[in-house]
């Protein structure tokens, strides 16, 4: 689809959101009468992200989020996904809304949605908190939704030297991924698990001030998680320091 017809079709209403690669926004798609959001991100070559994006669109889970439409106009990719209310896990981390059930239940969702995308040939390669949505709790319970798989490796975004958005990305990077090489299923778990670990321990224990000492320190032994928090159960922390 063209980003003519895509700007046709959905009108934005709002910017919701913005980081290293793009600006989102809230829209309402006037053929079907329901609200999305439209992602634009700046690329040197959007055909590459738009194919990367076909292949999460086949995805088909509860704890992925949808990819409705693609499209590309004047140098930007344009995704169209399902709006999802919520707040991201990074925000509800350090508001500190969430318990440590919420944490090992958000796990579990990410860890089955995980499991379907590899099943289908696809890895994230940027799992942060950043790009998990946890939808608002309707009386059921918070449930998580993935974001954005697989744009970051192909936005041509510098991994060491730039600051902001990539620093984020960096902490949690699989030692494989900051030595330049093919980012599997492997990867995704350790970058879960560091995720998971952030949000039980407090803190990240691979990021730094800076993004070379962040370098650094990937792959380099950590306190585990039982360091930070004793009171955890014993086989849970040893499976999120396992993945690590």
């Amino acid at each position: 689809m063209s980003g003519e017809l895509v700007m046709e079709r959905f009108r934005l209403l709002e910017r919701i959101g913005s980081g290293g690669m793009g600006v989102v926004f809230r829209a309402f798609d006037e053929r079907l009468q329901r609200h999305v959001a439209v992602k634009e991100i700046a690329v040197p070559d959007p055909e590459r992200v738009l194919r990367e994006a076909q292949a999460a669109a086949r995805l088909n889970h509860p704890g992925i989020v949808t990819v409705y439409e693609l499209g590309e106009r004047g140098g930007r990719a344009l995704l169209v996904s399902e709006l999802v209310p919520g707040e991201t896990l990074g925000a509800l981390r350090h508001s500190g809304e969430l318990s440590d059930r919420d944490v090992a239940e958000i796990g579990a969702d990410l860890c089955d949605a995980l499991a379907h995308a590899h099943a289908h040939g696809v890895v994230h390669r940027d799992i942060k908190p950043e790009n998990v949505i946890v939808r608002d709790d309707d009386g059921a319970g918070r449930r998580a939704k993935l974001m954005d798989f697989g744009i970051a490796r192909l936005a041509g975004v510098p991994t060491l030297t730039a600051t902001g958005e990539v620093v984020g990305t960096l902490a949690y990077m699989s030692p494989e991924q900051a030595e330049g090489l093919t980012a599997g299923p492997e990867s995704d778990a350790y970058s879960l698990a560091l995720t998971l670990f952030e949000c039980w321990a407090g803190e990240n224990p691979v990021a730094a001030a800076t993004p070379a000492e962040t370098a650094r320190r990937i792959g380099e032994p950590q306190a585990g998680l039982r360091d930070y928090r004793p009171d955890l159960p014993a086989g849970l922390a040893d499976t999120v320091d396992a993945c690590l």
